[in-house]
């Protein structure tokens, strides 16, 4: 068995060398769990596409009150390209919807930070119109008694706004 003494004196160098540059680790506090989760979920969520709960919560800051009163966004759902955004919306306003397509897509992507590529319009039947109440007109006696009974009201512009409540309430008429 021989042994390589000028192996073995190249080893003591290196372990010398070694001891005179090694120094004090750096202590370092892990990241928190948040940074790694948000840095693997980004992707992936980017490519989902925004929440249809978010959507309907900011609609009319996004789209607009015009637009947002005619519909209201359902779902996103992936495709090819990106993702296609649902909406609903009376029958009636579907062509206003497909040529406000570009815009609306536009906004929903710089509102959420998706990737929206389509817009899918689901139509309904259109939002049922309120019956008109038709006001039945004070009977004499009704004006005769609501005169008396603001008779002791003694400033006019008073007299006459309090006039106007009752024969609005009475005649169940709404003034907008």
């Amino acid at each position: 068995m021989t042994i390589d003494w000028e192996a073995r004196e190249r080893e003591r160098e290196a372990e010398v060398r070694l001891a005179e540059l090694r120094t004090v680790p750096v202590y370092r506090p892990a990241k928190p769990m948040s940074v790694a989760l948000n840095r693997a979920l980004r992707p992936i969520l980017k490519d989902a596409g925004p929440a249809p709960e978010t959507l309907k919560s900011r609609w009319s800051e996004i789209v607009g009150l015009k637009l947002a009163a005619i519909t209201e966004p359902l779902r996103v759902s992936k495709a090819k390209g990106g993702s296609v955004l649902h909406l609903r919306a009376p029958s009636a306003a579907a062509p206003i919807i497909q040529h406000a397509k570009d815009h609306i897509i536009q906004r929903v992507n710089l509102a959420s930070g998706s990737k929206v590529t389509a817009l899918k319009i689901v139509q309904t039947a259109p939002p049922r119109q309120l019956s008109l109440v038709i006001p039945k007109p004070l009977t004499p006696e009704q004006r005769a008694e609501m005169v008396r009974s603001l008779s002791p009201v003694r400033d006019s512009s008073v007299r006459k706004a309090l006039g106007g409540l009752g024969e609005a309430v009475l005649t169940g008429m709404r003034k907008s």
